[in-house]
């Protein structure tokens, strides 16, 4: 958990929490069949992003008990969690403040993080393993999103918090998803994951999971200064077009030889850097399924004047879900 919390917490609290985790294993049908691995990563937590720490479990699990005797699957387990909070939650802009669980339950509505913290502490009391999913910014309209994965039998499925459906991988953002520049998922700790890491954090790790709704690009960007020598150990922001203005939705940092990669999402994107008071702006296009090699030059690249299209594929073929 993120250092604020864990200094705020008591010991006591967090150990009642780690209790009733451990009762809901037991209870469920798919408690003992979850690898412990993932049992410790995505059901245990108590925080699912930037909410007020909460002893949420004892007044969620009896409820979950009732709301999910008729499930036999996890499948199922999710699904009607998921009928359960949107019984009790609907979708309204809030503050920046993250809602906690209590807060959520109490008023009733909030924004897309709200719907998926809410989610997650009932599906998590259930003993549902699930993880924060996000898109910093969509490249192809206004606004960002927040949703929930869910781990059934080896693999993380998609759902819309707090937006019954009736099968999981189906949510009102599926089309918007498979235009994503970039798709993020939270894990507490450092995660030993053969999924591609965006960053390691000092108590989580960050997790692009572009590819399980989009077509990418294995997108490589070298950074040099006006003399054409590497620039090692700088920020380099990906940047997309988004409430009027261009805003970064990753940051990548240079090694020795001013190289940085990343897996992005397809369409047209702005590079941008900064070294000594000297700057440098590029346009980019990732293509599906390639690499894809960029060489950005202080001094040299600059913003073309005049008005500047950034394209996106209109349609794309059903990737390959989990």
């Amino acid at each position: 958990m993120p250092e604020s919390m864990a200094a705020s917490v008591k010991c006591d609290d967090l150990l009642s929490e780690f209790r009733l985790a451990y009762e809901a294993r037991e209870h469920f049908p798919w408690g003992k069949k979850i690898p412990d691995e993932v049992f410790m990563q995505y059901v245990l937590p108590n925080a699912s992003s930037q909410e007020p720490f909460e002893k949420f479990r004892a007044y969620l699990l009896p409820r979950m008990k009732e709301a999910l005797a008729g499930c036999r699957t996890l499948e199922e387990a999710a699904l009607e969690v998921n009928r359960w909070c949107g019984a009790h939650f609907r979708f309204k802009p809030t503050q920046r403040r993250d809602q906690g669980v209590f807060e959520n339950l109490k008023r009733g509505y909030g924004r897309c993080e709200e719907m998926s913290i809410l989610y997650m502490a009932a599906a998590r009391s259930a003993c549902i393993p699930a993880r924060h999913v996000w898109t910093p910014y969509w490249a192809n309209m206004d606004n960002n999103h927040a949703w929930v994965e869910v781990w059934i039998d080896g693999h993380w499925k998609y759902l819309g918090a707090c937006e019954p459906a009736d099968r999981l991988n189906k949510a009102w953002f599926t089309s918007a998803a498979k235009h994503a520049a970039l798709v993020l998922a939270l894990a507490y700790g450092k995660l030993k994951t053969d999924e591609e890491v965006y960053r390691y954090l000092p108590r989580c790790t960050i997790v692009n999971a572009t590819k399980w709704y989009s077509k990418t690009c294995d997108t490589h960007i070298r950074l040099l200064d006006r003399e054409g020598k590497p620039i090692e150990d700088r920020n380099i922001f990906i940047c997309v077009f988004n409430f009027g203005a261009l805003l970064p939705i990753a940051r990548l940092k240079t090694d020795k030889e001013g190289r940085a990669r990343i897996t992005l999402g397809i369409g047209e994107f702005f590079v941008t850097s900064s070294n000594d008071g000297d700057f440098a702006v590029k346009k980019i296009r990732t293509e599906p399924d390639k690499k894809v090699e960029v060489t950005v030059r202080m001094g040299r690249d600059r913003l073309p004047e005049g008005y500047i299209w950034l394209r996106y594929p209109s349609k794309f073929k059903r990737t390959k879900g989990r």
